[in-house]
């Protein structure tokens, strides 16, 4: 059958010139369609083998790594297309050290920083070609929560080994976060995740003044809480702890917070309810990506919520959605809640009960 349409096809081209010269000019077209395409095509080949290739969206920590690898990699001093910012960060990075008066008198440093464009140097003997993206934060939805503008690092590392991409990111965090660094990092909002604002130089559990070893039981009952999640996963209890620091203001709320970070070696994650824009499902959002190793701390939550019932047009988020936050099916495992008040006969019950804030501190 096949046959047979072949030989009339072939009879019926030979004995029509104008349709064999269509046939000709056809099948020249898609020669030349197909040889234009083919570098292409070579091209997304080559890439798939030997090329490996990865985003950093700068809502992600490890964009800052990068950027601080950056300013101090060699290829920052020849290049010409430059991002340029400021860091309070000491001279050396001697933070075990004592802090001397001259240290806090440090002026800012200027960075650079390849700027937005394509960037080519090498890393192990390796090309990388990065490409800096930036965009206008204002057209997003999301606006409200964003800074003016938006950047992502793209890298291209000409090598078949994922070993070298990941040693590329172990550097950058060594840079970010030496072993020798006690500072405690300070997180706030951004983008639905947290991003690190600034650096605290440790404070001591001792330089924190309450009455009796109120510091000292304060800090057993965390490390307590920290190696006893087997305890709560056998129980079915969500392995959660919450505490309730009140008292009029200079008290010593906010620096006892500070003094258990630095103690206990973890990051402050400070959330402002107040945040123009925050709504129910993006403080879920962020409970959810509350990173481990941080302590979640909101501060005089009785200036937010001194009513119980407040319209919704009002408010940013809702009391219902704070509750459901903080002990919800969305809820991180394994988190550690600080809330202050300068007046806790203006809190509701339902917020500072048991499973919410297990432990009230005066």
């Amino acid at each position: 059958m096949f046959n047979t349409i072949w030989n009339f096809i072939v009879s019926q081209v030979s004995a029509n010139q104008f349709l064999a010269g269509g046939a000709v000019l056809g099948a020249i077209g898609f020669l030349i369609a197909y040889l234009r395409a083919l570098p292409n095509q070579i091209w997304i080949w080559v890439k798939r083998r030997f090329i490996i290739e990865i985003d950093i969206p700068d809502r992600d920590e490890i964009f800052q790594w990068l950027d601080l690898w950056l300013t101090k990699h060699k290829y920052q001093k020849k290049c010409r297309l430059l991002t340029v910012h400021s860091s309070r960060k000491r001279k050396e990075y001697g933070f075990n050290a004592i802090e001397s008066t001259i240290d806090s008198r440090v002026r800012p440093e200027i960075l650079l920083t390849p700027g937005p464009g394509m960037h080519y140097f090498f890393y192990k003997n390796r090309l990388i070609i990065l490409r800096r993206e930036r965009k206008d934060g204002a057209d997003q939805k999301s606006s409200k929560l964003t800074l003016g503008f938006q950047e992502t690092f793209n890298i291209k590392i000409f090598s078949r080994s994922r070993k070298l991409i990941l040693d590329l990111l172990e550097e950058c965090r060594e840079i970010a976060h030496p072993k020798t660094d006690e500072r405690v990092s300070i997180y706030v909002p951004a983008y639905g995740d947290w991003l690190r604002a600034s650096k605290r130089m440790p404070r001591p559990i001792e330089s924190v003044v309450l009455a009796g070893n109120l510091s000292e039981k304060l800090l057993a009952d965390v490390q307590e809480f920290q190696l006893g999640e087997i305890w709560y996963n056998d129980r079915g209890i969500p392995y959660r702890r919450g505490y309730l620091l009140y008292g009029p203001p200079g008290n010593g709320k906010s620096s006892m917070v500070m003094a258990l970070a630095s103690s206990l070696h973890l990051d402050i994650c400070v959330l402002n309810l107040s945040s123009n824009g925050l709504t129910d499902d993006r403080l879920n959002e962020l409970m959810a990506n509350l990173p481990s190793g941080a302590i979640l701390l909101i501060e005089d939550i009785d200036c937010v919520f001194q009513q119980r019932e407040k319209s919704d047009e009002k408010e940013t988020i809702t009391f219902s959605g704070l509750l459901n936050s903080i002990d919800g099916v969305l809820a991180g495992e394994g988190r550690i809640l600080f809330m202050t008040t300068n007046h806790i006969e203006k809190l509701d019950s339902a917020l500072i009960r048991p499973g919410r804030c297990d432990l009230w501190v005066a």
